[in-house]
Parts: C-alpha cells; structure tokens; sequence
C-alpha cells in the first residue's frame, strides 16, 4: 500500500539532482563557497541516485532489504551533507543556503524514519516518511535553484 507513494519521493529527488549544479573557482570568499559547494554537491548527488535507486526498487525488495538498503543511503546521505554544512554561504545565498541544509537534513531524518517504519513493518509510517521526503527534497530544489540563479548566473 505505502509503495505507490514512493514515486514522489523518487521524482523529487531526481529533482534535486538535476538542479545542484554549477561551476565554481577559489580565488574570492564567493568562489571558495562556489568551489565547497561544487564538491559537497558532487557527493550528495552521488547519495541521492543511490537513495533514487532504493526507492525506485521498493517493490522488489522484502522489507528487510528496505530497511538495510535506505539506512546505509541515509548514513552516506548524512556524510555528505556534512560537508555541505560546513559551508559559509556568501550572504546573496544565505538565506537559501539555509533553506537548503534545513530540507536536506529533514529528507536525511526522513530517509532514517523509512528505515526505522520498515524494520517495524509499519507500512502507514513507511509512507509518512516518504511523503515527507518527497516534500523536504522538493524545498531542496527549491533552494538549489535559488542558490543556483543568485551564484552562477550573474
């Protein structure tokens, strides 16, 4: 039952990985962010196709493989968003930078709450988890897109 919800979660988070992009240098603090953000970018991208392509396969997965599958995306997830929060937005992005960080550590939380739903073969909770991620990774793009328009296209 709480598997069709996953396709909004599988859609948002392609979203974001289209949209977390850009080029970047270091030569000023704009570009030293521009180069962080490049790179934290490049891994999170990696851990949201990974986090995709277990949600893409729920439906060919028990619920043990769920569970052992969207916890090792949420552990790779939080390690690459923590270089993300370790950077200094200038301030024309802080605001979206924020908004960033903030979505992408709840669709981190929400990726650890599919986890925990799916050990408990709690199929209502699965699919909360789901709904939520789809929305935190929509805020994401969002932010991405924000961040994107005020850095890369001046």
């Amino acid at each position: 039952m709480y598997r069709r919800g996953h396709s909004a979660a599988v859609a948002a988070a392609s979203l974001c990985l289209a949209v977390l992009t850009g080029c970047g240098g270091a030569a000023n603090p704009t570009e030293q962010f521009k180069a962080g953000y490049d790179a934290a970018r490049g891994r999170l991208n990696s851990a949201f196709a990974d986090a995709d392509n277990a949600l893409t396969h729920i439906r060919q997965r028990s619920t043990d493989q769920i569970a052992a599958s969207v916890g090792v995306q949420a552990d790779r997830f939080g390690t690459a968003l923590t270089a993300l929060t370790a950077l200094k937005p200038p301030p024309r992005v802080a605001t979206a930078f924020v908004t960033l960080t903030t979505s992408l550590e709840r669709a981190e939380g929400d990726l650890r709450e599919i986890t925990v739903a799916e050990k408990r073969r709690d199929g209502a909770r699965a699919l909360l988890a789901i709904e939520s991620f789809a929305a935190d990774t929509h805020a994401a793009t969002d932010a991405a897109v924000a961040i994107k328009q005020k850095l890369y296209t001046s």
